[in-house]
Protein backbone atom coordinates (compact mmCIF):
# COMPACT_ATOMS: atom_id res chain seq x y z
CA UNK A 1 0.00 0.00 0.00
CA UNK A 2 1.14 3.55 -0.27
CA UNK A 3 0.31 6.75 1.04
CA UNK A 4 -1.06 9.96 -0.45
CA UNK A 5 2.73 11.23 -0.79
CA UNK A 6 4.72 8.20 -1.68
CA UNK A 7 5.99 7.56 -5.67
CA UNK A 8 4.38 4.81 -7.42
CA UNK A 9 7.48 3.23 -9.31
CA UNK A 10 5.23 0.68 -10.84
CA UNK A 11 2.35 4.15 -11.88
CA UNK A 12 3.54 6.18 -15.15
CA UNK A 13 6.67 7.98 -15.35
CA UNK A 14 6.72 11.43 -14.25
CA UNK A 15 8.15 13.49 -17.32
CA UNK A 16 8.16 17.07 -16.61
CA UNK A 17 12.17 17.15 -16.19
CA UNK A 18 12.45 16.57 -19.79
CA UNK A 19 10.50 19.98 -20.43
CA UNK A 20 12.13 22.00 -17.72
CA UNK A 21 15.73 20.35 -19.17
CA UNK A 22 14.86 21.95 -22.80
CA UNK A 23 13.09 25.36 -20.80
CA UNK A 24 17.01 26.07 -20.10
CA UNK A 25 18.02 24.78 -23.82
CA UNK A 26 15.71 27.76 -24.52
CA UNK A 27 16.58 29.94 -22.23
CA UNK A 28 20.08 29.79 -22.93
CA UNK A 29 19.17 30.01 -26.73
CA UNK A 30 17.65 33.58 -26.09
CA UNK A 31 20.43 34.73 -23.97
CA UNK A 32 23.02 34.06 -26.52
CA UNK A 33 20.88 35.97 -29.28
CA UNK A 34 20.24 39.10 -26.85
CA UNK A 35 24.36 39.44 -26.60
CA UNK A 36 24.87 39.31 -30.07
CA UNK A 37 22.25 41.43 -31.24
CA UNK A 38 23.13 43.72 -28.47
CA UNK A 39 24.89 47.39 -28.85
CA UNK A 40 27.65 48.05 -28.42
CA UNK A 41 29.14 44.88 -29.32
CA UNK A 42 30.32 42.61 -26.02
CA UNK A 43 34.05 42.75 -25.23
CA UNK A 44 36.74 40.69 -25.54
CA UNK A 45 36.59 38.46 -22.24
CA UNK A 46 32.28 37.81 -22.68
CA UNK A 47 32.88 37.18 -26.40
CA UNK A 48 34.91 34.38 -25.24
CA UNK A 49 32.74 33.13 -22.56
CA UNK A 50 29.96 33.29 -24.75
CA UNK A 51 31.30 30.96 -27.23
CA UNK A 52 32.60 28.44 -24.42
CA UNK A 53 28.99 28.51 -23.44
CA UNK A 54 27.24 27.63 -26.90
CA UNK A 55 29.57 25.07 -27.05
CA UNK A 56 28.83 23.54 -23.94
CA UNK A 57 25.43 23.71 -24.86
CA UNK A 58 25.66 21.87 -27.88
CA UNK A 59 27.56 19.32 -26.36
CA UNK A 60 25.02 18.88 -23.42
CA UNK A 61 22.20 18.75 -26.23
CA UNK A 62 24.64 16.07 -28.08
CA UNK A 63 24.15 14.14 -24.35
CA UNK A 64 20.91 14.85 -24.48
CA UNK A 65 19.38 13.28 -27.56
CA UNK A 66 22.14 10.15 -27.02
CA UNK A 67 20.60 9.61 -24.46
CA UNK A 68 16.96 9.40 -26.09
CA UNK A 69 18.53 7.62 -29.11
CA UNK A 70 20.20 4.48 -26.92
CA UNK A 71 18.48 4.44 -24.09
CA UNK A 72 14.79 5.74 -23.58
CA UNK A 73 13.08 5.36 -27.15
CA UNK A 74 14.28 1.84 -27.94
CA UNK A 75 12.44 0.96 -24.16
CA UNK A 76 9.45 3.34 -25.67
CA UNK A 77 9.21 0.41 -28.51
CA UNK A 78 9.86 -2.41 -26.54
CA UNK A 79 6.60 -1.75 -23.98
CA UNK A 80 4.36 -0.19 -26.70
CA UNK A 81 5.73 -1.13 -30.53
CA UNK A 82 2.65 1.49 -31.58
CA UNK A 83 4.48 3.93 -31.12
CA UNK A 84 7.17 3.73 -33.72
CA UNK A 85 5.93 6.05 -35.89
CA UNK A 86 6.31 9.11 -33.58
CA UNK A 87 9.36 7.53 -32.54
CA UNK A 88 10.81 7.46 -36.19
CA UNK A 89 9.75 11.21 -36.17
CA UNK A 90 11.85 11.76 -33.06
CA UNK A 91 14.89 9.91 -35.38
CA UNK A 92 14.23 12.27 -37.88
CA UNK A 93 14.57 15.72 -36.46
CA UNK A 94 17.87 14.51 -34.58
CA UNK A 95 19.20 14.12 -37.78
CA UNK A 96 18.04 16.86 -39.26
CA UNK A 97 19.20 18.64 -35.70
CA UNK A 98 22.77 17.53 -35.76
CA UNK A 99 24.52 19.09 -39.08
CA UNK A 100 22.76 22.23 -37.75
CA UNK A 101 24.75 21.38 -34.36
CA UNK A 102 27.86 20.98 -36.07
CA UNK A 103 26.89 24.40 -38.28
CA UNK A 104 26.74 26.37 -34.80
CA UNK A 105 29.52 24.71 -33.43
CA UNK A 106 31.96 25.72 -36.46
CA UNK A 107 30.48 29.61 -36.56
CA UNK A 108 30.80 29.33 -32.41
CA UNK A 109 34.90 28.76 -33.34
CA UNK A 110 35.30 31.11 -35.79
CA UNK A 111 33.78 33.78 -33.42
CA UNK A 112 35.84 32.96 -30.78
CA UNK A 113 39.00 33.35 -32.27
CA UNK A 114 38.16 36.57 -33.94
CA UNK A 115 39.23 35.91 -36.96
CA UNK A 116 36.52 34.88 -39.90
CA UNK A 117 34.01 34.63 -37.29
CA UNK A 118 31.44 37.74 -36.91
CA UNK A 119 28.61 37.94 -34.37
CA UNK A 120 26.32 37.99 -37.19
CA UNK A 121 27.44 34.58 -38.73
CA UNK A 122 26.82 33.07 -35.12
CA UNK A 123 23.51 34.31 -35.15
CA UNK A 124 22.84 32.83 -38.46
CA UNK A 125 23.73 29.56 -37.32
CA UNK A 126 21.84 29.83 -34.30
CA UNK A 127 18.77 30.96 -35.92
CA UNK A 128 19.23 27.87 -38.43
CA UNK A 129 19.05 25.61 -35.29
CA UNK A 130 16.39 27.25 -34.06
CA UNK A 131 14.42 26.38 -36.64
CA UNK A 132 14.87 22.39 -36.45
CA UNK A 133 15.28 22.08 -32.55
CA UNK A 134 12.50 24.30 -31.03
CA UNK A 135 9.78 22.86 -32.86
CA UNK A 136 10.95 19.35 -31.93
CA UNK A 137 11.41 20.16 -28.43
CA UNK A 138 7.89 21.10 -28.46
CA UNK A 139 6.57 17.90 -29.82
CA UNK A 140 8.77 16.10 -27.96
CA UNK A 141 7.25 17.34 -24.98
CA UNK A 142 3.84 17.85 -26.02
CA UNK A 143 3.29 14.61 -28.49
CA UNK A 144 6.00 11.95 -27.22
CA UNK A 145 5.93 12.55 -23.24
CA UNK A 146 2.45 11.77 -22.96
CA UNK A 147 3.14 8.29 -24.70
CA UNK A 148 6.50 7.71 -22.76
CA UNK A 149 4.10 8.36 -19.98
CA UNK A 150 1.66 5.81 -20.91
CA UNK A 151 4.10 2.75 -21.39
CA UNK A 152 6.94 3.74 -19.58
CA UNK A 153 6.85 3.15 -15.31
CA UNK A 154 8.46 5.64 -12.79
CA UNK A 155 10.90 2.78 -11.92
CA UNK A 156 12.45 2.71 -15.78
CA UNK A 157 12.17 5.96 -16.31
CA UNK A 158 14.79 6.55 -13.11
CA UNK A 159 16.88 3.70 -14.02
CA UNK A 160 17.13 5.15 -17.73
CA UNK A 161 18.33 8.59 -15.85
CA UNK A 162 20.93 6.96 -13.94
CA UNK A 163 22.40 4.53 -16.08
CA UNK A 164 22.61 7.18 -18.90
CA UNK A 165 22.25 10.41 -17.87
CA UNK A 166 23.96 10.49 -14.35
CA UNK A 167 26.25 7.76 -14.24
CA UNK A 168 28.85 8.70 -16.89
CA UNK A 169 29.17 12.01 -15.62
CA UNK A 170 31.50 13.47 -13.01
CA UNK A 171 30.41 15.01 -10.12
CA UNK A 172 31.47 18.57 -11.02
CA UNK A 173 29.36 18.00 -14.86
CA UNK A 174 26.55 17.35 -12.87
CA UNK A 175 26.91 20.09 -10.36
CA UNK A 176 27.22 22.54 -13.28
CA UNK A 177 24.55 21.41 -15.18
CA UNK A 178 22.33 21.29 -12.38
CA UNK A 179 23.19 24.81 -11.79
CA UNK A 180 22.54 25.85 -15.26
CA UNK A 181 18.99 23.37 -14.91
CA UNK A 182 17.82 25.63 -11.80
CA UNK A 183 18.69 29.31 -13.03
CA UNK A 184 15.88 31.29 -13.14
CA UNK A 185 13.62 28.24 -13.30
CA UNK A 186 10.17 29.36 -11.53
CA UNK A 187 9.81 27.55 -7.98
CA UNK A 188 7.68 25.12 -8.38
CA UNK A 189 10.25 23.02 -11.21
CA UNK A 190 13.24 24.33 -8.95
CA UNK A 191 10.76 22.01 -5.96
CA UNK A 192 10.79 19.20 -8.48
CA UNK A 193 15.05 19.35 -9.77
CA UNK A 194 16.20 19.67 -5.81
CA UNK A 195 13.64 17.31 -4.71
CA UNK A 196 15.02 14.04 -6.85
CA UNK A 197 18.77 14.22 -5.41
CA UNK A 198 19.30 12.69 -1.99
CA UNK A 199 19.97 14.91 1.08
CA UNK A 200 23.11 14.75 1.49
CA UNK A 201 24.35 15.03 -2.37
CA UNK A 202 21.30 17.79 -2.54
CA UNK A 203 23.73 19.63 -0.34
CA UNK A 204 26.82 19.41 -1.73
CA UNK A 205 25.47 19.76 -4.94
CA UNK A 206 23.62 22.82 -3.92
CA UNK A 207 25.24 24.15 -0.83
CA UNK A 208 29.03 23.44 -2.02
CA UNK A 209 29.49 23.43 -5.71
CA UNK A 210 27.24 26.38 -7.14
CA UNK A 211 30.44 28.87 -7.23
CA UNK A 212 31.49 27.50 -10.50
CA UNK A 213 28.66 27.93 -11.97
CA UNK A 214 27.53 31.42 -10.58
CA UNK A 215 31.09 32.67 -11.59
CA UNK A 216 30.02 31.40 -15.26
CA UNK A 217 27.06 33.13 -15.30
CA UNK A 218 28.09 36.17 -14.10
CA UNK A 219 30.37 36.65 -16.86
CA UNK A 220 28.45 35.96 -19.32
CA UNK A 221 24.92 37.83 -18.87
CA UNK A 222 25.47 39.78 -15.63
CA UNK A 223 24.00 43.67 -16.05
CA UNK A 224 22.40 42.55 -20.06
CA UNK A 225 18.88 41.77 -19.94
CA UNK A 226 20.01 38.69 -20.85
CA UNK A 227 20.29 38.05 -17.07
CA UNK A 228 16.41 38.36 -16.64
CA UNK A 229 15.49 35.40 -19.34
CA UNK A 230 13.74 32.87 -17.08
CA UNK A 231 13.34 29.74 -17.71
CA UNK A 232 11.62 29.11 -21.23
CA UNK A 233 8.34 26.87 -21.06
CA UNK A 234 7.07 25.70 -25.00
CA UNK A 235 4.21 28.57 -24.32
CA UNK A 236 6.83 31.31 -22.66
CA UNK A 237 9.17 30.46 -25.47
CA UNK A 238 6.54 31.90 -28.00
CA UNK A 239 7.21 35.79 -26.72
CA UNK A 240 10.70 35.52 -27.18
CA UNK A 241 11.63 33.46 -29.88
CA UNK A 242 11.42 34.83 -33.56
Amino acid sequence: MTTANAIDLDGPCDTRMMGIVHSALRRDLVRARILLEGRPAIDAKRRTALAEQVLWLMHALHLHHEGEDIGLYPMVLRNNPGARELVEDMDTDHHRITPAMAAVEGATLAYRDGTTGSDAGLLAALSELEAVLLPHLAREELEMMPVVSGCVTEREWRAWNEEINLKPKSTMYLAEDGHWILDNLDAEGRALVVGQVPPVPRFILVRLLGGRYNRKRAALWEGTPAESVPSLSVEAARAWVR
